[in-house]
């Protein structure tokens, strides 16, 4: 995009090093910018300093001599943080300081080192560690909290940037990492998302983010969004991409949709990626930036690209939001300070770019198009309305046509820029139009193909191209160039496919051969190249161009044969090129090895090169044999081979036995600098020069890795042959280690000022060079040492080389805990020799009190109390800086109190500034009370020397003794307490009142009691109650007037004004029994209640009764009730009683006291009064009923009777259940709808309970079913004669069939038969049997035959066969009987021949149905003789019997006449039955006529139609010929009759 349209205008604010700032310091790591507010930047060199660069003022910037690893400003204000690792640890110690008021804010101590860290809010950094992530708070004391853990993508990741939302509930961690090996220059990005409130992570593939709000349309609360770039690798392909979507959508609210859109990189940038990423809120814009300079510019909401352009030559590493602006500060490696911003004249370009997007999906509105085409107007682009208006994308208006004028050129570079933004196949055929425009295209093809290219659109470019270049003109040979050359460099196979289709002949050959060559097209670059050497050397590519004349017969001889044959006839280069078309495919490490042999013995040196450099199969050793003996010119393939397999001191040695010192310098310099101390080592060896190994040295310089390179030379004792090399380092402004350590150690050989350097020197390492020291000079180890705090180490070389003073003097100066702790051990055999030289040297040379502190602690840890003596006297009594120390003192004497105790009291008396109240309280604690009572006498705390004297001398006569001398309130306080503690009380009151103290009246009052002193206790609360008005004074004061039984002054006090709780005191009077004190009391505050159980105790029981009627408490009356029962005083008991059973809850205990002490009769009289009362309630009735229950059984019936209305029956139940009065029992369960209960009752106590009415009424209403058959059982035993009376109340309630079955068992059965006979209707079996059975007993046959007929639910086969054998006929008439009701007709007819009821035989066998039976029956009345049975079988069983079986029957026993009547009947019946058949043919043949007829006249009136119609139309069908139909034929039957015939019968008898 032209810079006069670019949307984005980029300027430098400022370069730092033109503030003094040198360029080596512009890195990642000593430069920080967190908001465009400051800049910071951490020198090492000439001093340690940070420089802090205000923006509002940057040419004054602020350096400050500082240490530091890293430091940030604060985003908004002064605040500056540093981080330093502790020496020797892995932890970061953090400090916060603000710059303006000049003091440290607060400081933490990092277990683990911080790896990065950021500012990522005003008031909060974040701190990232190897494994979790941490926020640190400016505000309050609060120590880092852990957020999360880092995921594993995030592993072995260098840390580029942190940050969070700004709700700070999202968090966003960037790292990068080597990329794959299949391409490791493209770096690899990673990203971790972390959700606060859900506590989770999602690891995501990502170079750069950032958050965003974005207020959705729907939704009142505004979105969360983040975007991230991501550019990565996989299966061979690059993807780039910029994502933006919403976190924490909102439910049920209107949600962001995730956006998408393409990162276009240039082919030169194929291996670039994001490294930041911001987002300017006031325009709603992404940038993107890369580390190659590159800026992407995309719209938040679409995600639609806007701009691209390089802003940097240089890479960049850090960026910052212009918030004020709208757009980005960035820091590249040049020090250039960059600001990128929108373009402010009216916010065209990115207006323009929003409108374009709008008109892509559609129609402007009035007020868009207007806008729209203002700003077109304004930059004379007024073509670009006439297409919006012919394609319709603008509304017009009366105002846009005021706007509008005629006449303009098109600006079609700036249309042709606006389509490829959004639609690069369009932009393709808006140039293709334009290169069809008469008078030729307005715009040059290489401009339209720049701007393609810039858009990395390869393909629309290679197509616009192919388009306009087909007429193949010389003029466009640049053109033609520059396709084949972007192609070649891309996509290998398209330009591949343009030479082969040959549609160009003008473009630069040369070039193109040497890119064909480069993308591996041989055979293309050999069809151009026209110089011999170009084509020697693209023909050795015999990889890529295979040799067919091998190939042809490899398959027939095999490819080890080949090799043979051309090895035998030593044709290495058939060899060469034979083996060079199968190298690609064959991992055969022989092959790669002929194939390298025969490329060097044909001179193909640069083959070489490239397939020991390349090949993975290859023997090595081999190899590297044989390139050394065939001693090529070229050492570059022997190099490859022992670079990559690890022989550099063989090619070493060969290269320079050889005199190839070039190549050793080419090895060195160019391919592996890492492998320089190796070299070094070998040419050390080789007895080389040291100018050739100094120069080689320095002509790597920094590349040189400096441990091994030490570590080679050192170990051939030639370390000062680096002397040069390492100066020269250090004037570079090396801090690596190992420089200033090997520079260290020649320091130290060469004797040149050691100590200046050990001293001064801060890079080294102090172990290292403390070491190398050691067997040297260990005073210059102890240097080092010191320097490194190497505590270890130095205590090792002081003890070994008896150096104690230094040690001493280190130790007293490191003031470290944990060191003094490890010198002072018993088990530290140098303890001894150390102490002395501190005692002696080391303390008193220091003037730092923190030292002399630490020491002194550090003896104390030890515990060295007689070793901390000594030294503290001579340091406090030998008039030394520190005699007159307050805590010296103080530790002295403590000191000696807890070791050597007689030497207090002397230092007691000679010193004079030591805390005496602490040093008194540790000796009372180390019982030196004297000491103690000497330092609180001298100190004049006398209230602390009495407590001594008391407490710990426990002599309370020198405690009074000083009393009197001092005369103070408080000591007598303490003296008074002190005999008060032991038993002293009348002493202790008389002490009290001298120290007129009424604070421990609580305890003299406690003492006094115990002590029975009341007369003394009353001097002493009189006194108090002039100081304090308490209750407890006042009142203590009455109780020991009741005590010393002064009750006049108990009446005067408590009508003067007091503070007694008189209740309390009343009550305390009471229980101590002092009861006329007590009496006084409760009538001054008119409590009757307590008054009146007084007064009980008193044994004035009237007087008790009147202040309980005053109280009217049911707890009083009870008192008083209870008391008078006690003393027999009934009277008024039963006063006090009625006024206690009106409440229910008190009436049961009335009583149970009564009852408890025999009172029956009056607890009985109390009872019947109470049933008068007003307020009688049931529990008194019911009471009284179990009072009666118990001792006057003879009324309760009357009672109960009378009120069972207002009776507790369950109570009730119980004491008549408990006294056994069962007809009351039973008339309760009665009242209380217990039927169950009451039926038991009286079943189980029927001599007193049972009453035959009154159980029946019970006994139908019960729940339980099994009463009643206990009741069967009941009567059954007891009352006989009643069960059926009994029973039949039960008749419809109880199994009929049980009853039975008791009744039966019991062997009853016929007490109960009314009872059955009552029920038989019910058709019950068992009852039927019973009866059954009885009748049969009974040979009442006429019953019997009723109940069989009535009811047949029984065993009828069973009876049957019971009585078939009975000896009465009659009986036996019966059982034929049932046989016959039972079906068994054979049995029936059987049973009734054998008595000769052949009237029975014949009504059963027509009854049954069954032809045979009735046919054998008459067999057997022939065979008797029966011939008028015969003949009246014929007629009862006359619809069963065959007429030829009867006629056959007459005929042969000569019975005609006995059948004639039979024949008569039966000829009768038949023909009246054919009669009936004729009748009915004669019908049906009349219809059939009458039905042809009619079909018949169907047919004529169907002609009669035909006639009427024209003769072209078919007639209609006619019967029988498919369209018609005939009437059937009537039906016959066989032999002419008709097809049913009725069967045959005998007509009524009543036909003739």
């Amino acid at each position: 995009m032209a810079a006069a349209n670019a949307p984005i205008a980029m300027k430098e604010v400022l370069t730092l090093p033109s503030i003094g700032i040198s360029p080596q310091f512009i890195t990642f790591t000593n430069v920080t910018m967190e908001s465009e507010k400051y800049i910071c930047v951490r020198e090492t060199a000439p001093q340690n300093s940070v420089v802090i660069i205000d923006m509002n003022m940057p040419m004054q910037p602020l350096r400050r001599p500082i240490t530091a690893d890293s430091a940030l400003m604060n985003p908004n204000s002064r605040i500056l943080a540093l981080k330093a690792q502790l020496p020797g640890t892995t932890q970061d110690h953090l400090q916060i300081f603000n710059i303006e008021l000049k003091a440290k804010i607060k400081s933490h101590q990092m277990p683990e080192q911080v790896v990065f860290w950021k500012w990522i809010s005003p008031k909060l950094l974040g701190l990232v560690t190897q494994t979790s992530v941490y926020h640190w708070s400016i505000e309050g004391e609060s120590e880092p909290v852990k957020m999360f853990e880092r995921t594993a993508n995030l592993a072995n990741n260098q840390i580029i940037n942190y940050k969070c939302d700004p709700s700070e509930k999202w968090l966003v961690l960037i790292g990068i990492a080597p990329g794959a090996p299949e391409r490791p220059q493209l770096v690899k990005g990673n990203m971790q998302l972390f959700s606060v409130d859900q506590q989770r992570s999602q690891a995501l593939e990502a170079h750069a983010a950032s958050f965003a709000q974005f207020k959705v349309p729907g939704n009142e609360n505004p979105s969360i969004l983040i975007s991230f770039a991501t550019k990565s690798f996989n299966a061979g392909q690059i993807t780039s991409k910029l994502h933006v979507i919403e976190l924490g959508a909102q439910p049920g609210k209107s949600s962001f949709s995730k956006k998408q859109a393409d990162l276009f990189f240039p082919p030169d940038f194929q291996d670039d990626f994001p490294v930041a990423m911001q987002i300017s809120h006031k325009y709603a814009l992404i940038y993107v930036i890369t580390k190659l300079g590159l800026l992407f510019v995309y719209d938040l909401e679409t995600a639609t690209a806007v701009y691209r352009n390089r802003i940097s030559p240089d890479p960049i590493f850090l960026t910052s939001e212009a918030s004020a602006v709208g757009g980005f500060y960035a820091i590249n490696r040049r020090a250039e300070f960059l600001q990128s911003v929108p373009v402010q004249a009216g916010q065209t370009a990115p207006l323009l770019q929003y409108f374009g997007i709008l008109l892509t999906r559609g129609k402007l509105n009035a007020f868009e198009s207007l806008e729209l085409s203002r700003l077109v107007v304004n930059q004379n682009k007024k073509n670009l309305l006439e297409n919006w208006l012919a394609e319709d994308k603008l509304e017009c208006s009366e105002e846009l046509g005021d706007l509008v004028k005629v006449g303009y050129t098109p600006d079609y570079l700036f249309l042709l820029q606006t389509i490829l933004r959004s639609d690069p196949q369009g932009a393709v055929n808006f140039a293709l139009m334009m290169s069809q425009m008469e008078g030729g295209c307005p715009v040059d093809y290489n401009t339209i193909t720049d701007l393609f290219l810039q858009r990395n659109l390869i393909r629309e470019a290679t197509a616009f191209l192919l388009d306009v270049l087909k007429p193949n003109l010389p003029e466009h040979a640049f053109l033609q160039t520059k396709v084949l050359e972007i192609n070649l460099v891309t996509f290998p196979n398209v330009a591949d496919a343009i030479l082969a289709n040959g549609m160009f002949s003008h473009y630069d050959r040369p070039r193109i051969a040497q890119l064909c060559e480069k993308a591996g097209l041989y055979v293309r670059a050999l069809q151009h190249y026209s110089e011999l050497p170009d084509i020697k050397r693209v023909i050795v590519n015999t990889h890529a161009i295979e040799p067919q004349v091998a190939k042809e017969y490899c398959e027939q001889l095999g490819v080890d044969a080949c090799i043979k044959l051309f090895e035998q006839f030593k044709s290495y280069e058939g060899l060469y090129f034979f083996l060079g078309s199968y190298l690609s495919s064959s991992e055969d490490p022989d092959i790669h090895f002929k194939y390298i042999e025969a490329a060097a013995k044909t001179g193909q040196i640069k083959e070489v090169e490239r397939v020991t450099r390349e090949s993975n199969f290859y023997d090595a050793e081999k190899t590297k044999n044989f390139l050394m003996e065939a001693k090529l010119p070229d050492a570059r393939p022997l190099i490859n081979v022992c670079d990559r397999f690890g022989f550099v001191p063989d090619l070493t040695h060969y290269l320079y036995t050889n005199n190839m010192l070039r190549y050793i310098e080419g090895y060195v310099q160019k391919v592996n600098p890492g492998n320089a101390p190796l070299v070094v080592g070998q040419l050390l060896d080789d007895e080389c020069p040291e100018d050739f190994i100094k120069g080689l040295i320095l002509s790597v310089r920094s590349l040189l890795p400096v441990e091994p390179l030490v570590e080679e030379c050192e170990k051939r004792n030639r370390l000062r042959l680096l002397t040069q090399f390492l100066e020269h380092l250090v004037s570079e402004g090396s801090q690596d280690v190992h420089v200033h350590n090997a520079l260290g150690k020649i320091i130290i050989d060469s004797n040149n000022n050691p100590e200046h350097f050990l001293t001064t020197n801060p890079y080294y390492d102090s172990r290292v060079v403390g070491k190398y020291c050691e067997k040297r000079d260990p005073t210059l180890a102890v240097v080092a040492y010191r320097r490194g705090q190497c505590d270890d180490e130095l205590i090792n070389v002081t003890n070994k080389n008896s150096l104690f003073k230094l040690q001493a003097r280190y130790v007293v100066e490191r003031m470290d805990g944990d060191l003094w702790e490890k010198v002072l051990n018993p088990e530290n055999e140098y303890r001894r020799q150390l102490i002395d030289q501190v005692v002696s040297t080391a303390l008193p040379e220091s003037k730092s009190p923190e030292q002399v502190s630490a020491a002194v602690k550090a003896f104390m840890t030890a515990d060295l109390p007689h070793e901390l003596i000594e030294l503290l006297e001579k340091i406090v009594l030998q008039n030394s800086a520190f005699s007159g120390n307050f805590n010296l003192q103080n530790l002295l004497i403590l000191t000696a109190i807890k070791a050597d105790p007689s030497r207090v009291m002397d230092y007691i008396n000679r010193l004079d500034n030591f805390d005496g109240p602490a040093v008194g309280e540790v000796a009372v604690e180390a019982q030196l009370y004297e000491e103690a009572f000497a330092i609180f006498k001298k100190f004049n705390l006398n209230v602390q020397a009495v407590n001594v004297l008391l407490d710990n001398i426990r002599s309370i006569d020198r405690a009074v003794e000083f009393a009197f001398r001092v005369e103070e309130d408080a000591v007598w306080s303490q003296v008074a307490k002190a005999q008060l503690r032991e038993g002293l009380v009348s002493d202790a009151i008389e002490s009290f009142i001298r120290a007129d103290d009424a604070t421990q009246f609580l305890d003299v009052i406690r003492a006094s009691e115990d002590a029975d002193v009341y007369h003394d206790l009353v001097r002493y609360l009189l006194m108090v109650r002039q100081k304090v008005k308490e209750p407890k004074v006042d009142g203590e004061l009455i109780y020991a007037y009741a005590k010393i039984d002064r009750l006049s002054e108990i009446e005067e006090f408590i009508l003067m004004p007091n503070v007694a709780n008189l209740q309390n005191v009343g009550d305390r009077l009471f229980d101590e029994a002092l009861y006329e004190a007590a009496k006084i009391i409760f009538a001054f505050i008119s409590n009757w209640a307590k008054l009146a159980v007084t007064l009980v105790r008193l044994k004035q029981f009237q007087g008790a009764v009147d202040a309980a009627r005053k109280a009217n408490s049911a707890k009083t009356w009870k008192e008083v009730c209870f008391a008078c029962v006690d003393a027999e005083e009934f009277r008024l008991a039963q006063i006090c009683g009625l006024n206690i059973i009106i409440q229910v809850d008190d009436l049961e205990e009335v009583s149970e006291y009564y009852q408890n002490r025999g009172c029956f009769n009056e607890l009985i009289s109390l009872m019947e009064s109470g049933l008068g009362l007003e307020r009688a309630h049931m529990g008194i009735f019911t009471e009284l009923g179990v009072l009666y229950a118990r001792y006057r059984p003879e009324k309760l019936m009357e009672h109960i009777k009378l009120f069972s209305t207002r009776l507790n029956i369950p109570k009730l139940i119980r004491a008549c259940d408990e006294q056994q009065h069962w007809k009351e029992l039973t008339y309760l369960y009665i009242q209380y709808d217990e039927f169950d209960n009451a039926a038991t009752t009286v079943m189980n106590h029927s001599p007193e309970a049972w009453d035959h009415m009154q159980f029946k009424d019970i006994i139908v209403k019960v729940a339980s079913v099994e009463l009643y058959y206990k009741a069967v059982h009941f009567y059954l035993q007891e009352h006989p004669d009643l069960i059926n009376d009994m029973l039949n109340v039960l008749a419809l309630r109880v199994d009929h069939t049980r009853v039975v079955d008791i009744m039966r068992k019991a062997g009853h059965l016929r007490l109960v038969k009314p009872y059955m006979v009552a029920v038989q209707s019910n058709n019950v079996s068992a009852v039927n049997e019973a009866l059954n059975e009885i009748y049969v007993e009974e040979e009442d046959y006429d019953r019997l035959r009723e109940s069989i007929d009535l009811h047949d639910n029984f065993d009828q086969i069973g009876l049957a066969q019971k009585i078939e054998k009975h000896e009465l006929l009659e009986m036996r008439r019966v059982a034929a009987y049932i046989y016959k009701k039972a079906g068994r007709w054979k049995q029936s007819i059987a049973l009734s021949k054998k008595d000769n009821h052949y009237k029975d035989a014949m009504e059963t066998a027509s009854q049954s149905g069954e032809r045979e039976l009735a046919e054998e029956l008459l067999v057997y009345f022939i065979e008797q003789g029966k011939k008028e049975c015969f003949a009246s079988c014929l007629f009862v069983c006359y619809d069963l019997l065959r007429a030829d079986v009867v006629l056959e029957l007459a005929w042969i026993h000569n019975m005609i006449d006995f059948a004639f009547p039979y024949l008569l009947q039966f000829i009768r019946e038949y023909t009246g039955k054919v009669d009936e058949l004729i009748k009915d043919k004669i019908e049906a043949q009349k219809e059939v006529k009458a039905k042809e007829q009619e079909e018949k006249e169907v047919i004529a009136q169907q002609n009669m139609y035909a006639q009427l119609l024209p003769l072209a139309l078919p007639a209609p069908p006619m019967p029988g010929m498919g369209g018609g139909f005939a009437p059937p034929p009537p039906p016959m039957g066989g032999m002419g009759m008709p097809p049913s015939m009725p069967p045959f019968g005998m007509p009524p008898m009543g036909s003739y």
